[in-house]
């Protein structure tokens, strides 16, 4: 493939950048040299006052004079400050606005003239109002004209008023002088209008020019720094053959110097004809090649080398040069290779490193800059691979890693590359894809399924069966002129994103994501108000029994936003456990949930589940905070419930075994939350104080259509009945998964088919209704 002299066509600025970049422009020719006007204005207006100082009360030409003065010098401080502010904190909004103040005020003073100072019977006074307001404001419209609306703002105000009056007057003469005056108005406006054009034109074309030779400049810098820096040889020579240019690099593999080596014809003068061949073949057909030990003319080194020719074509596909890319390949060729994998691969799992993809993706980028096509990358993260790592040991997680790293190989193509970053990281690496990026967008979002299905499978460790899911994040490249660190952070972040969504979650990089990051930081400012100023409330699902009793209810924490109105909790809640937030968020609940029990009596409320967080849980003095709020409100411990999710074990399963003892010497009931969607192993629950089992709702809502989720749930309910814990089934929607799960000893349910989450109010009621019909 040959190399093209024809220049790539510059990215163009950005759309939003240059309509900022011009609207401070605009603004810039508004403060700039207000001096001048003003001054004129000032000027303007003692001739004025001098005109009318013989017919007016003089008192009212020198507050008027005064007034003037006062919103010229104004404006001038208004331009003085303006000019004293670095370039980053001219806000163009905020110093528009303050302009147009100046302006506006400017011309209702100049209008007051035309009101104040207006006669009929002294003509030549008459004559000189009209002459100094139309001359101020034709000379508006060359100093305003900068921001469209900013000549109008100021024109209409000082001259309409003057105008006015001529037409209350009546005569003909006072006729033809507001006739004149409309019509020079329009001129104006219309002069305003064009100049506008002709300012906002001249402005864009100058910035165009500006961002263009700078992006050259970058453009020229950066070929030439890949030139010279570039870890191959480098070699330029003309249409005939002869030396033009060459690099570091190349002077050291072929051990000679610049001044020998310039001007040397490579088709006369080599005594090689293989290298002779392959400079002929790129000029003739646009390729060549030599691969081989090398004998230099100038020096007499002999290296072992190969290297790459091709042609450079001018604009209109005529050769005018060629371009060899020489590599010193076999010294120490079997000590480089294992130097190569040590440096380049990771040991545990024997895929490429931080380093080799970091390298790789380099390259890659600048091919595709080169040739147009995009490229993929994934960034994947194993959810709660930490828990495995500290419950089972990590020989365990190591092997997981090397069975994570052999699915990964199984699902990639010849040329893609699958690496591990760091701990349970992983990066996979599509480098050549085609150029149809919305094809490539929607294809990448099916790999990662793909790669998603292939992941999430149950491994085998050991004899230990256990399932772990990744959360994916993806990105095609290149989007513009990002580095290899901003490929790595766009496919990073999507990630987090697909974090933030759950496990076992996709998510593709937007540019948007970075404003839903402070989006996420501001609903979390929010969320701290809303604690504060009450915002947030409870809604209880009831739980029942095979009667149909109802025995219970979990508590579920809802916030409806003053503008966004009600947020998800699985938004909210995900915002809260990113900080310390959560554990205000969850004492809050538990101390209200503890007033509810102490105000029903347990034949109306036997019981209430509140959900506490990891991050809750693991604070140093969560126990003694479910104790004193259990005593303060004077509650029999039993009647609470407190649901865990298996990330309490992420910090070492024998801590959270004394917590939840303790927990239980207190009279508190466990229960276990979304069950079988983690770590998914049997093996601890023999080894946690557990009252209750809560089968997640993904596995209950497949019951009927998934045959693996159905065994699962029989399973979970043999291994509960066995050990003696009470299940409760979440998601129940139907009266077929009701049947089911009863059939298979199932004794306690939650869900829609039963009763949606409600109101305090609504609880109660219901509560009251089978109070009385217990009664009767």
């Amino acid at each position: 493939m040959s190399f093209s002299l024809q220049e790539e066509h510059l990215e163009a600025v950005p759309a939003s950048s240059h309509r900022l970049q011009l609207a401070s422009e605009q603004v810039r020719l508004l403060y700039e040299r207000l001096w001048q006007p003003v001054l004129a204005s000032v000027l303007a207006a003692l001739l004025l006052v001098a005109a009318m100082w013989p017919i007016m009360p003089a008192g009212l030409l020198v507050a008027w004079l005064v007034a003037l003065v006062s919103v010229s010098f104004g404006r001038l401080w208004l331009a003085r400050h303006y000019q004293c502010q670095p370039p980053r904190r001219r806000l163009q909004r905020r110093w528009v606005c303050r302009f147009a103040w100046g302006a506006a005020l400017a011309g209702l003073v100049w209008g007051a003239a035309g009101l104040a100072m207006f006669t009929m019977e002294h003509l030549g006074q008459l004559a000189a109002l009209t002459i100094v307001l139309a001359g101020i404001t034709a000379g508006g419209v060359t100093t305003l004209s900068s921001v469209w609306w900013m000549a109008p703002l100021f024109v209409l105000p000082a001259m309409l008023p003057l105008l006015g009056q001529l037409l209350l007057q009546g005569s003909s003469l006072a006729w033809l002088l507001a006739s004149m005056i409309v019509l020079f108005l329009a001129l104006v406006l219309v002069t305003s209008h064009r100049l506008n054009r002709i300012i906002t034109d001249n402005i864009a074309l100058r910035l165009a020019v500006t961002s263009r030779e700078q992006q050259l400049r970058v453009s020229e810098a950066r070929y030439r720094a890949i030139f010279r820096h570039t870890p191959l040889g480098v070699l330029h020579f003309d249409c005939d053959g002869r030396v033009v240019d060459c690099n570091e690099m190349c002077l050291d593999i072929l051990g000679t110097s610049r001044h020998r080596l310039l001007g040397m014809n490579l088709l006369t003068q080599l005594d090689d004809d293989r290298v002779v061949r392959a400079v002929r073949d790129a000029l003739d057909s646009g390729t060549g090649y030599f691969e081989g030990t090398y004998r230099t003319v100038v020096s007499g080194k002999q290296t072992p080398l190969r290297a790459f020719y091709s042609a450079l074509r001018s604009e209109s596909g005529v050769v005018v040069g060629g371009v060899a890319i020489i590599e010193d390949f076999t010294e120490r060729k079997l000590a480089e290779e294992t130097i190569h994998r040590q440096a380049y691969f990771d040991p545990l799992t024997e895929l490429p490193n931080r380093r080799l993809l970091i390298e790789t993706l380099a390259s890659t980028i600048r091919d595709r800059r080169d040739d147009g096509r995009v490229g993929l990358v994934m960034f994947l993260d194993l959810d709660r691979f930490k828990i495995i790592n500290d419950t089972l040991g990590h020989a365990v997680g190591d092997e997981l890693l090397r069975q994570v790293s052999k699915r990964l190989l199984l699902c990639m193509g010849t040329a893609d590359i699958a690496a591990r970053l760091s701990g349970d990281e992983f990066v996979v690496l599509m480098p050549a894809l085609s150029s149809d990026r919305e094809l490539e967008l929607q294809r990448a979002e099916q790999r990662a399924e793909r790669l998603l299905s292939t992941l999430r499978r149950t491994y085998d460790l050991g004899g230990q069966r256990i399932s772990v899911t990744p959360s994916i994040g993806y990105t095609l490249f290149p989007l513009g002129d990002e580095d290899v660190g901003d490929v790595l952070r766009h496919a990073d972040t999507a990630m987090y994103q697909a974090k933030m969504k759950g496990r076992a979650q996709i998510c593709g990089y937007e540019p948007s994501m970075q404003t839903q990051m402070s989006w996420r930081l501001e609903m979390e400012q929010a969320l701290r108000r809303a604690l504060a100023e009450e915002q947030l409330s409870i809604a209880f699902q009831p739980q029942l029994d095979e009667r149909g009793e109802v025995i219970g209810g979990e508590a579920l924490m809802r916030w409806e936003h003053p503008q966004h109105g009600w947020i998800s909790p699985e938004v909210f809640i995900a915002i809260a456990e990113e900080s310390d937030l959560i554990v205000e968020l969850e004492t809050w609940m538990l101390d209200r949930c503890c007033a509810l029990l102490a105000r029903l009596p347990a034949e109306t409320l036997p019981r209430l589940s509140v959900n506490i967080s990891v991050r809750h849980f693991t604070q140093p003095g969560f126990v003694e905070g479910v104790t004193w709020v259990v005593g303060t409100h004077g509650i029999d411990p039993s009647r609470l419930t407190v649901e865990l999710t298996e990330s309490i074990m992420i910090d070492g399963l024998q801590d959270a075994i004394e917590r939840m003892r303790a927990l239980k010497r207190l009279g508190v009931q466990l229960a276990l939350d979304d069950f079988g969607t983690g770590f998914s192993s049997l093996s601890y629950l023999k080894s946690l104080p557990l009252d209750e089992l809560k089968i997640d709702r993904s596995f209950v809502s497949s019951l009927d259509t998934d045959s693996s989720d159905a065994t699962i749930v029989e399973t979970v309910l043999a291994m509960a009945q066995h050990l003696g814990i009470d299940v409760v089934a979440e998601g129940v929607e139907n009266r077929a998964q009701r049947d089911f799960l009863l059939m298979r000893g199932c004794r306690l349910f939650q869900g829609f088919y039963f009763h949606r989450p409600m109101p305090l109010d609504a609880f109660e009621r219901l509560l009251a209704e089978r109070m009385d019909t217990r009664a009767e």
